[in-house]
């Protein structure tokens, strides 16, 4: 964290002009081209070279080549496939923040790439623009394809290759030749045969798609390089979730001796850590699994008379998700495990029938500060999966109003983070998917500004279970999971954009006739609320699995970070998330804000959150500001905040034209104005909003100023209508863009790709003020208050040749003998 403090500069708002948003410059034709024509040649001789070397390729008919794609244009894939003529793309995957494409190019069409390539150079279209340009400009490097490029798994490299494990082998059906295709034997069968041979283990099940067929194998990465023909085939590897089953088929007393193995290898964390407080059913704490981390004072009831213990099941299964994410890896593993977090619980619903009259707003909030009671300086993060369907879509209700005012503090200022479920589809889930939960709105009280809302996202596809033969996952790997609930329907409104991210929520089954069911393959294991003697083990799915998820990392994040508001935890959340390949699939980036009102901005990484790296760092800033002061009898906007990042600008120059990447993330809370009296500005719900941005990379601090801000103008200027010709354009190609993120909500994240030189002249972050309710009123100790932000920025790049984080320390190091009075620390 970077503690000192930012430059404070008078603010009024500027207005806004047209044309401030430009896409980044299209390369250089001629030599751009003359390198993508070098790289092409280069990988074409390698893979040919190859070819007669490696058993992999034995029988290739095609070359696999390696599209890398620009940090600037996103590279059409409707140019780079040509089904036709057999060019197919295999597969994708991140490598650093560089997505690649594994693409199989017939030896017939290599020509075809050199002819576009050329034509790029010279040739015109009918418009003037240079022929093939979106091909050309989208990619950035051209190489040979290597087995190490089917390895798909997210986030982890390629392992040793004695290692030996499950894997999930991701065979290509519309790989064959004419010749296969007249074959009689399919591709899983002669997969199979030839794995017989090379005395790899397989699982006798498959889990089809459309053009894939998936096989479990057992075997290393050894044995996959001496497979004859393998790469004819193969379209990805990824390495094999242990599924559910595997331990709830086991009889009792079976998975009590892997709970007692894990008990062994986990140590817990003590009383003054922070914890996941569960708003739920109750929790049975007599589980083995989770009495020692949930204190008997600590599992309470909102109702005196309740019974503590868990009615239905459903608060069981949460504790044990929120402790240990999915249990199955753990109980698999030999690894032991250090938990830095613990439970709370107060049960919200009665043991029967329901709430009269169901005041869920007053009780959950009253549920929280039961909590609280207990220990008022504990650190927590409150997690609930109960909601309701009223129909309000994005209308504010008392419910969702009364968790805002939680979380921003209320009379007693205390701000808390709140985690809650966006909701499940109730009747027929999967028959309509996804179009059913396009249609099916996030329920209440999960439209709340200040709560991270969570809906559900899966990776889980193999299914295993008897009696389910002939049946497949009903969401593709990296799409919707099919109970979620979206904000799609919200077309229209400018209410923020939920849910705010996504976890793991499992998938569900169909068969032919369409008939939908669950599995627990495609579930998370977790502890079962059960009588002595039964099994311990259980699983859950949808909503609640990922907003369990979801709070056990912030909590993780509480315990690493102890200095973090519970609004900065929530931001960098958020700023750790991205899109899964299925994800931009559905939706590419011209339809990015139905991308966000499905699946907010994407699935949390824990790694990228808690630490960072040679290649990568993140800084946080923690401000308090004034929005508005009073001027006579009339509230007015009134500061705005200048934050200079230690950015090791001297390196970044010498750089030059290396890629980088800079995100942003602003986070706060609002205080809630709940009467539904329409748009108009002293009636909108929210006290204040607060925006941000990043210097534009030819621009001088006064001009950003000038451009940010109306009190920076000079008298003359104030007299002009207009300013534009002293606005320096942004030429930076942002993901989202601010017409799209920066007017919703209290979180706002967004990221550009560019050059090192650029980045080097980007140091500076302004934090503004927009309008709310806070201004409107005539009372002087409401207009003037001040409100707390987080800001997050990190920058990466994928080039070896720098340590962002050593080079950010040196920065920070260099300025501390100047600024003496200024405490400086970064986390890394």
């Amino acid at each position: 964290m970077i503690q000192r403090p930012p430059q404070s500069a008078a603010y009024t708002y500027a207005g806004t002009r047209g044309g401030d948003f430009t896409s980044p410059p299209k390369p250089e034709r001629t030599s751009h081209g003359s390198k993508l024509l070098g790289d092409l040649d280069r990988a074409e001789k390698d893979a040919r070279k190859r070819l007669a070397t490696e058993p992999v390729r034995e029988g290739l008919q095609f070359l696999p080549l390696v599209f890398g794609e620009s940090e600037e244009f996103e590279l059409p894939l409707e140019r780079l496939e040509d089904e036709r003529n057999g060019v197919r793309v295999v597969n994708m995957r991140v490598e650093g923040d560089q997505r690649r494409y594994l693409v199989a190019v017939p030896d017939s069409q290599v020509a075809e790439f050199v002819k576009k390539f050329r034509e790029y150079q010279t040739d015109d279209t009918a418009k003037g623009k240079p022929k093939n340009e979106p091909l050309a400009a989208g990619t950035a490097s051209i190489g040979s394809g290597d087995l190490a490029d089917y390895w798909t798994e997210v986030g982890e490299s390629l392992p040793a290759g004695d290692e030996t494990f499950w894997w999930e082998v991701w065979l290509d059906e519309d790989a064959r030749d004419e010749v296969e295709k007249e074959s009689a034997e399919g591709v899983e069968e002669w997969f199979r045969r030839v794995a017989k041979t090379q005395s790899i283990l397989l699982s006798d099940r498959a889990v089809s798609f459309p053009e894939r067929v998936v096989v479990l194998a057992f075997a290393s990465l050894d044995q996959w390089r001496a497979f004859p023909g393998l790469l004819r085939h193969l379209a990805e590897f990824r390495r094999a979730n242990l599924v559910a089953s595997e331990f709830t088929r086991l009889a009792p007393s079976s998975q009590a001796e892997f709970v007692e193995d894990l008990l062994e290898r986990v140590r817990f964390a003590d009383a003054q850590a922070p914890t996941v407080c569960l708003l739920d059913t109750g929790v049975n704490r007599g589980h083995p699994l989770l009495a020692p981390a949930l204190a008997s004072g600590d599992n309470q009831a909102y109702v005196s008379s309740w019974r503590t213990s868990d009615d239905t099941g459903h608060g069981t299964e949460m504790a044990g998700v929120a402790l240990y994410g999915d249990l199955a890896k753990k109980l698999a593993s030999d690894r032991r495990y250090q938990l830095r977090h613990r439970l709370e619980a107060v049960k919200v619903l009665p043991p029967s029938g329901k709430n009269e009259p169901p005041d869920y707003g007053p009780i959950t909030v009253g549920g929280m500060a039961k909590a609280e009671l207990r220990k008022p300086k504990r650190r927590r993060v409150f997690c609930m999966a109960v909601t309701a369907d009223g129909g309000d879509l994005w209308w504010p209700t008392l419910w969702s109003a009364q968790i805002d005012q939680a979380t921003a503090g209320g009379e007693e200022g205390e701000r808390r983070l709140v985690v809650l479920a966006a909701g499940n589809v109730r009747e027929e889930v999967g028959k309509n998917y996804p179009n059913e939960n396009y249609l099916s709105s996030v329920e209440d009280p999960s439209q709340a500004w200040n709560a991270l809302t969570v809906g559900a996202y899966t990776k889980l596809a193999w299914l295993d279970e008897d009696g389910l033969a002939g049946y497949r996952p009903v969401a593709e790997p990296g799409g919707l999971s099919p109970a979620s609930r979206t904000s799609y329907c919200w077309s229209g409104s400018a209410w923020p954009y939920k849910p705010d991210v996504v976890f793991e929520g499992g998938n569900y089954a169909v068969n032919e006739q369409g008939f939908v069911t669950s599995s627990e393959d495609l579930e998370l294991l977790t502890t079962q609320s059960s009588a002595e003697g039964d099994a311990l083990l259980g699983t859950v799915r949808d909503t609640s699995a990922a907003t369990a998820l979801a709070a056990r990392m912030a909590a993780q994040l509480m315990a690493e970070y102890p200095t973090f508001w519970p609004e900065t935890i929530r931001g960098l959340m958020v700023h750790s998330a991205d899109w899964t390949r299925q994800m931009r699939k559905e939706f590419p980036h011209s339809r990015r804000k139905e991308r966000l009102r499905v699946y907010g901005m994407g699935v949390p990484n824990m790694a990228r959150a808690r630490r960072s790296a040679s290649g990568y760092a993140t800084m946080v800033v923690q401000g308090i500001i004034q929005p508005f002061r009073m001027e006579g009898s009339q509230g007015k906007s009134h500061e705005m905040h200048l934050h200079d990042l230690p950015l090791p600008r001297k390196v970044l120059q010498e750089l030059g034209n290396t890629s980088v990447k800079m995100r942003v993330t602003l986070s706060y809370y609002i205080e809630p104005n709940p009467p539904r009296r329409g748009e108009v500005a002293k009636y909108q719900y929210a006290s204040h909003g607060l925006r941000f941005s990043v210097k534009r990379p030819t621009e001088s601090y006064e001009q950003m100023l000038k451009r940010l801000s109306r009190a920076a103008w000079s008298d003359g200027e104030r007299l002009r209508r207009r300013r534009d010709e002293s606005v320096v354009k942004d030429e930076r190609h942002w993901e989202l863009g601010p017409e799209s993120v920066a007017v919703r909500g209290s979180v706002h994240s967004d990221y550009w790709r560019g050059t090192a030189a650029e980045l080097a002249d980007s140091a500076l972050v302004g934090v503004y003020p927009v309008t709310g309710w806070w201004r409107y009123r005539r009372d002087a100790s409401v207009v003037e208050q001040k409100t707390r932000y987080a800001l997050v920025v990190s920058i990466s790049t994928d080039s070896s040749n720098v340590d962002l984080v050593q080079a950010i320390q040196a920065e920070i190091a260099a300025q501390v003998p100047i600024a003496s009075d200024i405490d400086i620390d970064i986390e890394t």
